[in-house]
């Protein structure tokens, strides 16, 4: 960045910060990350289609929703750290925005199974970006008493995005199912599920340009270099394992679940319910909006209700609440015969779900040193995802091996999300002790 360029920007902030121009900014960011999470959750509405048209089992399936996804977002993620630390942030979330789009598009195009998981790969790889350089920036753009209140508006794209995704490419599949058949160049008979990634993806480049010849990068709040560049995640990570280990692997269950909810609700309620891709896509899609956003208000409320000064431990507590208020309704959902009943507790789980993913990473933040806390971070992230996404690949798994029919997908579902329940309760007594250990007395202040 050049010098010019980083006082126009240094001005820039400090604009937003006397006039609450920053909002603005946010929001455009939150448009981003919803169109992210529309091109990330888009397959799980046409599985269905794309099974047929491919050949696929249910477990290539759960592959390419789940680990192979999640494992390369989060190393990318990790491997991209440098620099979102030390780069154009601006420009480089404008050339990610043209990458994800155009492996959208690719989505489209994709012959067989190995160019389906090319696309993914890359679809993972440019959307690692996104949540740190916008982080970051929301840091520098918002006055210091603001930035919660904006990273929580933020972090409600999983959410709308996913939900969008469903409501939208319902009717979209729906309107392109008139021309189903139609030769087309290159592709022949056109197929309505090619069309919706078209639908999707190429807008997105055009977005991305955009972003690239006008996003301006904002000066850096405390220096580009702010902190100390020579700290050491590993000895952090070696020297409270005992804690870290435990309680990263319980919040990677939950991550778990909402991968698998999000990768295998729609199949659910076409393949168990009999409901059309349309139908599906509106009535998920609906719950995946309204409950998330709520949940996620909700936890957030709940998370920062401790006022003796013990934040990690009322945080982890109120994790573990979540927990065994989830189990329930969650292993519920997929095995009740009624539809209605079923969306029901879907809307419940996934309203509990939210909620104590709001604070997934806030554990971390706490406990570890400002030093070393961004890679910490970065590493906690790397252990939700890439455990996370076993989920949607454990349900393929289970459909195709154990059960070996497409029928059998809610018992599937249920054994998982089971297994992961039982997991994080059995990990979590032994977090919340040794989090109120490392709170110390209750006017301990983080």
């Amino acid at each position: 960045m050049t010098q010019a360029g980083s006082l126009a920007g240094a001005a820039a902030g400090e604009r937003a910060e006397r006039s609450g121009h920053w909002l603005p900014v946010v929001l455009l960011f939150l448009f981003i990350y919803v169109i992210s999470y529309i091109d990330r959750q888009i397959l799980s509405l046409v599985v269905q289609p794309v099974k047929a048209a491919l050949g696929l089992s249910d477990f290539q399936i759960g592959l390419l929703q789940g680990l192979a996804f999640s494992l390369v977002l989060a190393v990318a993620a990790v491997l991209a750290s440098p620099l979102i630390d030390r780069g154009n942030r601006a420009r480089l979330l404008g050339l990610c925005m043209i990458l994800w789009c155009g492996m959208t598009v690719l989505c489209g195009l994709a012959h067989d199974f190995g160019m389906l998981l090319l696309a993914r790969t890359g679809l993972a790889l440019s959307e690692a970006v996104v949540p740190m350089a916008v982080m970051s920036m929301i840091c520098d753009i918002a006055p210091k008493a603001s930035v919660p209140r904006a990273s929580a508006l933020f972090m409600a794209a999983p959410y709308i995005g996913s939900g969008f995704a469903l409501l939208l490419g319902g009717p979209l599949l729906m309107a392109l199912a008139p021309f189903e058949g139609v030769s087309v160049p290159m592709l022949g008979a056109f197929e309505p599920w090619r069309g919706l990634f078209f639908l999707l993806g190429i807008p997105g480049v055009a977005i991305g340009v955009l972003l690239l010849l006008f996003l301006r990068e904002p000066a850096r709040r405390g220096g580009a270099d702010a902190g100390d560049p020579s700290a050491s995640v590993i000895p952090f990570l070696r020297d409270n394992a005992g804690f870290l280990a435990p309680m990263l692997l319980a919040n990677a269950m939950l991550n778990l679940v909402s991968y698998t909810i999000y990768a295998w609700s729609p199949t659910l309620m076409i393949r168990a319910h009999g409901m059309s891709t349309a139908t599906a896509g509106v009535t998920v899609g609906s719950i995946f909006v309204v409950a998330g956003i709520a949940g996620c208000v909700f936890g957030s409320w709940a998370m920062s209700r401790s006022r003796d000064g013990r934040a990690l431990s009322h945080v982890v507590r109120t994790i573990g609440l979540t927990f065994l208020c989830l189990g329930p309704p969650l292993i519920a959902f997929p095995l009740v015969p009624d539809a209605d009943l079923a969306l029901v507790l879907l809307a419940v789980a996934f309203f509990l779900m939210a909620a104590g993913l709001s604070s997934i990473m806030t554990p971390v933040a706490l406990f570890a040193p400002p030093g070393v806390r961004g890679r910490a971070l970065a590493m906690a992230g790397l252990c939700h995802a890439g455990l996370g996404g076993l989920g949607p690949l454990a349900v393929g798994a289970v459909n195709d091996f154990v059960f070996g029919t497409p029928d059998r997908i809610g018992q599937s579902l249920a054994v998982c999300l089971a297994g992961a329940m039982l997991v994080g309760l059995a990990l979590l007594p032994r977090v919340i002790r040794l989090a109120n250990r490392i709170d110390g007395p209750a006017d301990r202040s983080f």
